[in-house]
């Protein structure tokens, strides 16, 4: 009886144990970063560098823009079946954190080499090829990073380690890039060709805007590197894997992978379509993009016409980034004390409250509007701040469930977020303009300045209403229930009854 109880206190130590320590929390967080880093030149200057350095017009840069944006969201879906159903030598997940990096590279940093041996029709599909092949290899090792998240950890306090540290490296990672990278593009170009401070460097080449992306890519393919060698044995399909790829190597039967841990298409649809707390998160995802985006493709206009001071955008997006930052790091503890879903709703709430406020006081000067826009950010990056963990802990409530999920697939789909989210922002803030008679170049009126608040404050406002209703009641996995499928889980483990895949 005695050694009985024993048994069961050893298994119940088991269950409350952490898996993720501080330091593979920081090595995940650089790697993420250093991608959003690399991203970021095509975020920021790639439909800059189409137009002003190959010579595109800009009818065709946007025509290039559109048909890449399909591509990539094309190709995800197409990533997260192989992914789901290819498991390579060191892991179904942890293999394309080594073997996606160097081609994503490859193929981006192409698309900021201007091939002037080309015309323009060439020059055209150069671009169009390497961006979506870029974007495919790229969608392999994100959808593996962060599928890897809830295989790896198995309580909310390692999802929340993860997802925190993904956040605030994304959100560092972009102040600092508005900081350094245009003054790098312009020193490199001044110094290759000669050009005077003032002169405008960036339209001299290309070659500064190549040197920062080869920089950027080269520390990304090293951090992955670093994340891949450190997870080393936290992959569960890696023994298998690695015994399959050494067989076939000696010539020797492979051993299959077994039936219940391979994952159809159908499976997938089933798993996803039926987990509601992954689809609650994804719509909330999307939600929030579209509020950062109608905010963000709206701040000219309305510093333009409203406010009469087109500078203070640059100051408006500056402040807003730095308040995410301080938002991830202030959402953490929280987090670990109330829970993700509570932290999330929090963020959902700031940021509602925040957008009504400024549809309120915005209109009244600048810098009160520069202030709710911030807070708008504050709540939003409490969001981001768990957004990982969120979809996480959804994905291990499938499993609990189903005995069986799909987590590159599931997680795939959040990736679609940014890009619905900018259609839809683009197809409100378009018809928005057009609602109050806006027509470029024309002079600013009250009426037209109200109009242009009233568009930047009211989209992002009624959709995170809309989002908090969701999430309250359609995502129910609070700290309570995540313990409880933490515990149940780990016992599955013990028992070995949890799939990898």
């Amino acid at each position: 009886m005695v050694e009985k109880m024993k048994d069961m206190a050893d298994k119940a130590a088991v269950v409350v144990q952490n898996n993720v320590s501080q330091a593979l929390g920081l090595i995940y967080g650089l790697g993420m970063l250093t991608w959003t880093a690399f991203n970021q030149m095509n975020s920021n200057y790639w439909a800059y560098f189409l137009t002003e350095i190959c010579g595109l017009e800009p009818t065709v840069m946007g025509t290039v823009k559109g048909i890449t944006g399909i591509g990539e969201w094309f190709f995800v879906i197409i990533a997260a079946i192989i992914i789901e159903r290819v498991w390579l030598k060191h892991g179904q997940y942890r293999s394309w954190l080594l073997l996606a990096p160097p081609a994503t590279f490859v193929c981006l940093l192409m698309t900021f080499i201007d091939p002037a041996f080309l015309d323009m029709n060439a020059k055209t599909i150069w671009m169009i090829f390497f961006q979506i092949i870029g974007g495919f290899f790229a969608s392999f090792f994100m959808i593996a990073a962060t599928s890897i998240v809830p295989v790896i950890s198995h309580t909310e306090a390692d999802r929340t380690l993860l997802s925190q540290r993904k956040a605030q490296g994304n959100m560092l990672v972009k102040v600092l890039f508005a900081a350094i990278s245009l003054p790098a593009i312009l020193a490199i170009n001044g110094m290759v060709y000669r050009v005077p401070a003032g002169e405008n460097a960036q339209n001299a080449g290309p070659a500064g805007f190549t040197v920062l992306a080869l920089i950027f890519g080269i520390i990304m393919i090293v951090m992955f590197i670093v994340m891949y060698k450190r997870i080393d044995g936290m992959d569960p399909t890696q023994e298998l894997c690695e015994e399959r790829a050494l067989a076939k190597k000696e010539g020797k039967e492979v051993p299959p992978i077994p039936q219940k841990d391979k994952v159809s298409l159908g499976e997938m649809l089933k798993y996803w379509i039926t987990n509601i707390p992954a689809l609650v998160g994804l719509f909330a995802e999307i939600i929030r993009f579209i509020a950062q985006m109608t905010i963000q493709s709206m701040a000219m206009y309305v510093f333009t016409y409203a406010f009469g001071d087109v500078a203070m955008a640059a100051v408006m997006l500056t402040a807003a980034n730095i308040t995410g930052l301080i938002a991830t790091f202030v959402s953490e503890p929280i987090a670990r004390f109330l829970g993700i879903r509570t932290t999330y709703l929090i963020g959902i709430a700031i940021s509602a409250v925040s957008m009504i406020a400024c549809y309120f006081v915005g209109a009244t000067g600048a810098m009160a509007f520069i202030v709710c826009i911030c807070a708008c950010f504050f709540g939003m990056n409490f969001m981001n701040g768990v957004m990982v963990g969120m979809q996480s802990n959804a994905i291990a409530f499938g499993e609990w469930r189903d005995g069986k999920t799909a987590k590159a697939f599931i997680m795939s789909t959040f990736q679609w977020c940014p890009k619905i989210a900018n259609a839809v922002a683009g197809f409100l803030t378009g018809f928005g303009l057009a609602a109050i008679g806006f027509v470029s170049g024309m002079e600013p009126s009250a009426e037209l300045a109200q109009g242009m608040i009233n568009i930047i404050c009211l989209i992002p406002a009624v959709a995170l209403v809309i989002a908090f209703v969701a999430f309250f009641f359609g995502y129910r996995l609070n700290s309570k229930k995540m313990a409880q499928i933490a515990e149940d889980l780990e016992k599955r483990r013990m028992e070995g009854d949890v799939l990898p895949g």
